[in-house]
């Protein structure tokens, strides 16, 4: 049985396009509630780092067998367009889970992530409403 904490730790300190990628294996694919199942996943992090570039998730929970886990996770940024100063920046929340897929050596083939969107949304659209 694969040691999924060990996991969970390793990915919390994960930073930047490289490290995430490495986690997948060749044609791994991600996939979330705006993204289609996709193989491009530096592509997937520049966007993500474009619109959240602090991005960090915790994981609070995960579960898996020797080619799978699912784990649960909170993740929290600060949203702008780019080009936005630090201090214009608006704090968010967000919680999701997530099913991964790995293969012998432990790398991801697939990753989905379950989140519910308007809870950014709605933060980014309070937080946008200030005097």
């Amino acid at each position: 049985m694969r040691d999924w904490d060990a996991w969970a730790r390793k990915f919390e300190q994960t930073e930047g396009a490289d490290a995430f990628e490495a986690l997948f294996a060749p044609g791994g694919l991600f996939q979330d509630p705006v993204t289609p199942p996709t193989a491009d996943v530096r592509g997937v992090v520049d966007l993500t780092d474009s619109v959240f570039p602090d991005w960090r998730q915790q994981i609070h929970s995960i579960r898996g067998g020797d080619g799978w886990a699912v784990f649960e996770w909170t993740g929290t940024a600060t949203y702008g367009d780019p080009g936005t100063a630090q201090g214009d920046r608006i704090p968010i929340v967000m919680h999701g889970a997530t099913v991964i897929e790995v293969d012998d050596g432990g790398l991801v083939t697939r990753w989905r992530d379950y989140l519910d969107t308007n809870e950014p949304l709605s933060q980014i659209q309070a937080g946008g409403k200030k005097a």
